[in-house]
């Protein structure tokens, strides 16, 4: 970490220690979560799949003390949550990890139109989740590890507009696991700045413009450097408290370079070289989000759809297009049930390489309140992976059946001075 970064974090943390003697809201809840899972494909890979040695089927246990944080003042506002998993794999020790995850965000207001804002994330994982969230990707269960800090700061201008700054660093590095096929997967370091200009049109309505630049460098073979600009206008409306939307389109425009490996012919003794050549493009696509949210008594409903480009695994920009769509219901005081499903379609190409993945996942999950402190969960997810294209497969086809029986106890404590 370097000394400009330690600066800034001090004094972030000497702008929040300075509230600590004024009357401060805190709340911690310490929590214990214990998890009994039967996977069918815990890789999501297909037996036609070059190098596949079949559909890996397991038990998997999962021990996951956590904590979560808030601490408020007039002024100042700080939020974490800490949590470390112990995945016990029955058949398949080699998949064995300690995953873990830390996130910070604190918010101090110097004056009462100013503003600044810190948010740290650092994740050390081995399933597949945080690449399919950021990618769209399903990838083989290798451990990752990402690092995220993201500094801000806000304006009020006048009363109803106000500019927001943000900058976002994240760095990702892969770490095939011992006693395993070893996979390319390429780290990537992510820079990001963002300026948004928010205007609230009425009192339900708030009208936003933002201007991004974002730069993503590979350190893998490919050794990649995509640069973009993205151009949106939004529009977030609340109906009533039960009921609103946001909306937001605009326009990426990309510039990369990437370097490959080009067989060609050569002289005694050496009748095959392999050079490399650094091929530059551009390329322009849309942005778009929508989200709405609609709740009644004991139902709600949420949904949303966005088209984005995110960096990937496979060392290529991926054009991802995600849509979710999830329904909660109250049974009872204390048994409630929800039905979400999830579908991905992402690509990555270049002039050499052209890949598709299309993902989708959708299953029930039920709650039920034991006590106060200690709940009871069951969760089915059916999902299927379709991937083709010469840098993952052709046109391979995955399933994934996953049960679940979880229990959670929980001991919130609050506090007010």
């Amino acid at each position: 970490m370097g000394t400009k970064t330690r600066m800034g974090l001090a004094i972030m943390v000497s702008l929040w220690a300075a509230n600590l003697a004024v009357a401060a809201d805190w709340s911690l809840v310490p929590a214990v979560n214990l998890k009994t899972e039967y996977n069918s494909n815990i890789n999501t890979t297909s037996a036609g799949s070059t190098g596949s040695t079949g559909n890996l089927s397991d038990f998997i246990f999962t021990l996951n003390p956590s904590a979560v944080f808030n601490y408020a003042t007039e002024a100042s506002k700080l939020q974490g949550n800490i949590g470390i998993s112990q995945l016990l794999y029955v058949k398949n020790t080699e998949y064995n990890h300690t995953d873990q995850n830390y996130l910070i965000n604190g918010q101090y207001s110097v004056t009462p139109r100013f503003q600044v804002s810190l948010n740290t994330s650092f994740i050390s994982d081995s399933t597949a989740q945080e690449e399919l969230i950021s990618s769209g990707l399903i990838i083989t269960r290798t451990p990752r590890l990402s690092f995220r800090v993201g500094p801000g700061m806000s304006y009020a201008i006048t009363e109803r507009l106000s500019a927001i700054i943000n900058y976002n660093f994240n760095k990702v590095t892969y770490q095939p696991l011992q006693n395993t096929q070893a996979q390319n997967y390429q780290n990537y370091t992510t820079q990001s700045a963002s300026m948004v200009y928010q205007y609230l049109w009425s009192e339900k309505t708030t009208i936003s413009t933002t201007f991004s630049g974002t730069e993503s460098l590979y350190t893998g073979s490919t050794n990649s450097d995509y640069k973009s600009l993205l151009f949106s206008l939004g529009l977030q409306h609340k109906y009533s408290e039960n009921w609103g939307f946001n909306l937001a389109g605009g326009i990426n425009y990309s510039f990369y370079s990437t370097n490959s490996q080009i067989d060609s012919f050569g002289q005694f003794p050496n009748f095959v070289s392999v050079p490399t050549q650094t091929q530059k493009g551009t390329n322009c696509s849309p942005y778009f989000s929508l989200g709405a949210t609609r709740r009644w008594t004991n139902l709600s409903l949420t949904g949303s759809f966005s088209r984005n480009q995110q960096a990937s695994a496979y060392g290529y920009i991926s054009q991802v297009n995600a849509l979710s769509l999830a329904m909660n219901y109250q049974f009872t005081e204390k048994l409630t049930g929800s039905l979400g499903g999830s579908y991905s379609l992402s690509s990555q190409s270049s002039n050499t390489t052209e890949n598709r993945n299309n993902y989708y996942s959708v299953g029930p999950k039920l709650n039920y309140q034991i006590t106060e402190r200690l709940t009871a969960s069951s969760a089915y997810t059916f999902s299927n992976q379709n991937y083709q294209g010469n840098n993952i497969s052709g046109g391979n086809s995955a399933h994934v059946h996953s049960i679940s029986l979880m229990l959670t106890y929980a001991y919130p404590i609050h506090y007010q001075k």
